[in-house]
């Protein structure tokens, strides 16, 4: 009886701290490294005056994600600037090929956002290319890293992407490329034009761009 006794107990033992061993690689796997943000490059209030704009009026989420790396011109780099200015003045009749030359001019190169995103109703958060990179490839599939993604962001609406901004001359016209990605077979890139009215930017035109 004491042999089983002493059997009993020292299976128990054992068990535990198997378990404790299996617990604890678990929590090796599962940890998520502290990802921070790298140093922003310098951008002009007015763009983040714009970016909050088109963010506020456009999306309902309570949760908004941005690259902090810049967007690529996808669509001005698949086109010539006057293919790209004849679509935009055919929606807008005052947009002027200033624009479009700066817009091609600012975006040669990435940059980095800051965390200058405003609202009053949502959480904005920035997301750096090694966080997103650590979610996407540590899973097998793309699916499963946008599982890991939403998990991690809940009540966003995906990875809102920007291109820098181009002006006119006189900084009273503004055009952009945005990209919205939320799945694996869900993304979309807009054209987005705006105009300074009485002090104040507005939306003046969207042009869905392309769509998956």
């Amino acid at each position: 009886m004491k042999n089983i006794k002493l059997i009993h107990v020292l299976f128990l033992s054992s068990f535990v701290f198997f378990s404790s061993c299996f617990n604890d690689n678990d929590d090796e796997i599962i940890e998520r490294p502290i990802f921070t943000l790298e140093e922003p490059d310098l951008i002009d209030e007015i763009d983040y005056e714009i970016y909050s704009l088109i963010i506020n009026e456009r999306y309902e989420a309570e949760r908004i994600v941005i690259n902090q790396n810049s967007e690529p011109l996808d669509e001005l780099e698949a086109s010539t600037i006057n293919d790209y200015y004849d679509r935009l003045l055919n929606e807008s009749p005052n947009v002027e090929i200033s624009v479009v030359n700066n817009l091609l001019a600012i975006n040669n190169s990435s940059f980095l956002f800051d965390e200058k995103f405003v609202s009053d109703d949502k959480n904005i958060n920035v997301i750096s290319s090694e966080e997103r990179t650590y979610i996407f490839n540590q899973n097998q599939d793309i699916n499963s890293g946008w599982d890991a993604f939403f998990q991690q962001y809940e009540n966003s609406n995906g990875i809102l992407g920007f291109s820098r901004i181009g002006y006119n001359d006189s900084k009273t016209q503004a055009v952009l490329e945005m990209v919205r990605s939320f799945g694996s077979l869900g993304a979309y890139g807009d054209i987005i034009y705006l105009e300074k009215e009485n002090g104040n930017w507005v939306i003046k035109t969207i042009i869905m761009a392309w769509a998956s």
